[in-house]
C-alpha cells in the first residue's frame, strides 16, 4: 500500500495505526539499518514540508520533497521522525505519510534500532510515538513490554497508549481483585493527562467505591471573585474594556475593593466558590441568569518556582484569560459546546503570586440550550498535570 502524499488527511495519534492498518497479513521485512544523520538534501526536503501553508502554497514544492523522502531507505525514517517535533498539523500529516511510505517501500528499522529510538526521550514526542506504532506492527510483544514501562513517559501520545493497556488489564481485576484494580487505577490516575482517559479511571473508581471528584482529580480552581454584568448586549462587551480589565492589563492588579457602574447597577466584587463535582462556576446563578452581558472571576495561583504552565479552560460562551496583567487566550465563540481543558494557552508562571483574570461573556440566545453561563479552569505543567494553586 503507498499512501497518497498529495492528499495528506489528519489522524488523531489514537488512530496513527495507519501503518498498522498498512501492515495486517504480514508484517514489512525488518531492516537491520541504525538511524543516521541527515544529507543536506534531506534536510532540506524536510524543511520543505515544514513549510507547508494550510491554504496550498508551497504545494507543488513539497510533493517534490514527500517523493523524493518516500524513497529512502528505512534507516533514514528517524530524521523523518525527528522532523515531527517541529510539525504542525498540516506538515504533521505529510511526514506520518512519508514515513507510511518509507515503511511500505523499504521495511521497518529492525526492533533494536526502534527500542533504542522510543528509548531516548530526548527524541521527538511524536517520532517517538510513531516508532511504536512500527514496533506494534513488527514486534507486538516488545511493544507490550514497551507500554508496561511507559505509564509516565514525556511523550503524550506514548503515554495515552500506556495508560489504555493498563485500563485494559485493570478489567480482568475489578471483579475478583478489587482491591488491586483500585491501586492500579490510582496509579493509572496519577499518569493520565487526556481529560476522556482521566473520566474512564474515575468512572471506575467510583464504581468500586474509591469517591474522588473530576474536581479534585482535574485540580480545578475552585475560588474565584467575580464581578459584573457589565454590558454585552449585541456582542458589545467582548472588546469593550471595562475597570476591572483596564486596572488588570495595566497594573497586573486587581482592586477588591472597587465599585464600578455596571449593566443594570453599581457592581463590586463578590467571592464565589465552584459547585458539583466538576469543578464548575455558575455565572448564571450567580446574576439571575441575566443576557448579554459579561462578567469577570479573578483567581492568584501559588507557584514555588518560575516554571512552564498551561491555563486550560472549559467555557460555553465567549472568553477571554490574562496572566499577571498580559492577554494569553481569547475565544469569541459562543454555545458551541464545551468540554474539560476545551481552550488552553502554554504560559510562563513566575515564582510567588500569579494572578488570573477571566472574562466571561453571555449573549442574548433565548433557546433553552444557550442559557448556561459557566465555566471551570485550572492550570497544568505542559503535560496536562493539573497543579495545586498553593504550587504542589
Amino acid at each position: 500500500m503507498i499512501f497518497d502524499i498529495s492528499r495528506p488527511t489528519w489522524l488523531p495519534l489514537a488512530v496513527a495505526g495507519f501503518f498498522v492498518v498498512s501492515f495486517l497479513g504480514s508484517p514489512p521485512e525488518l531492516s537491520a539499518e541504525q538511524p543516521g544523520e541527515a544529507s543536506p538534501t534531506i534536510a532540506a526536503d524536510l524543511q520543505t514540508i515544514l513549510a507547508i501553508e494550510a491554504e496550498g502554497k508551497n504545494f507543488a514544492i513539497a510533493q517534490s520533497a514527500a517523493r523524493r523522502l518516500s524513497d529512502l531507505p528505512s534507516s533514514e525514517i528517524f530524521t523523518v521522525l525527528e522532523a515531527m517535533r517541529n510539525a504542525d498539523p498540516v506538515s504533521m500529516n505529510w511526514l506520518r505519510g512519508i514515513a507510511g511510505n518509507i515503511v511500505t517501500r523499504s521495511g521497518v528499522p529492525n526492533q533494536d534500532a526502534l527500542q533504542a529510538y522510543i528509548a531516548d526521550t530526548e527524541h521527538s514526542p511524536p517520532g517517538r510515538a510513531t516508532a511504536m506504532i512500527l514496533l506494534k506492527a513488527a514486534a507486538p510483544d516488545a511493544f507490550e513490554q514497551q507500554l508496561d514501562a511507559s505509564l509516565n513517559d514525556p511523550s503524550l501520545l506514548i503515554r495515552e497508549m500506556a495508560v489504555e493497556r493498563q485500563l485494559n488489564q485493570v478489567e480482568a481485576l475489578i471483579d475478583d481483585q478489587p482491591e488491586q484494580a483500585k491501586a492500579a487505577l490510582r496509579e493509572t490516575l496519577a499518569a493520565a493527562r487526556h481529560p476522556v482517559q482521566l473520566a474512564s479511571v474515575l468512572k471506575k473508581l467510583n464504581d468500586l467505591g474509591d469517591e474522588i471528584t473530576t474536581s479534585e482529580a482535574f485540580a480545578m480552581i475552585e475560588t474565584w471573585q467575580v464581578i459584573g454584568p457589565f454590558d454585552n448586549v449585541s456582542g458589545v462587551g467582548f472588546d469593550r474594556i471595562y475597570p476591572p480589565e483596564a486596572n488588570f492589563t495595566s497594573t497586573g492588579r486587581v482592586d477588591l475593593d472597587a465599585s464600578y457602574e455596571g449593566k443594570n447597577s453599581d457592581v463590586k466584587w463578590q467571592p464565589i466558590q465552584a459547585t458539583g463535582k466538576e469543578g464548575k462556576v455558575d455565572l448564571a446563578a450567580a446574576y439571575d441568569k441575566e443576557k448579554g452581558a459579561v462578567a469577570y472571576a479573578y483567581t492568584e495561583f501559588e507557584s514555588d518556582s518560575d516554571r512552564e504552565a498551561q491555563i486550560r479552560l472549559g467555557c460555553i460562551c465567549a472568553n477571554q484569560t490574562w496572566l499577571n496583567g498580559k492577554l494569553v487566550m481569547s475565544n469569541e465563540v459562543y454555545h458551541s459546546g464545551s468540554m474539560i481543558d476545551q481552550y488552553n494557552t502554554a504560559v510562563q508562571l513566575k515564582k510567588g503570586t500569579n494572578r488570573i483574570l477571566l472574562k466571561i461573556c453571555q449573549n442574548e440566545q433565548t433557546e433553552s440550550w444557550a442559557q448556561d453561563w459557566v465555566f471551570q479552569c485550572r492550570v497544568t505543567d505542559p503535560t496536562g498535570k493539573g497543579l495545586r494553586p498553593d504550587g504542589e
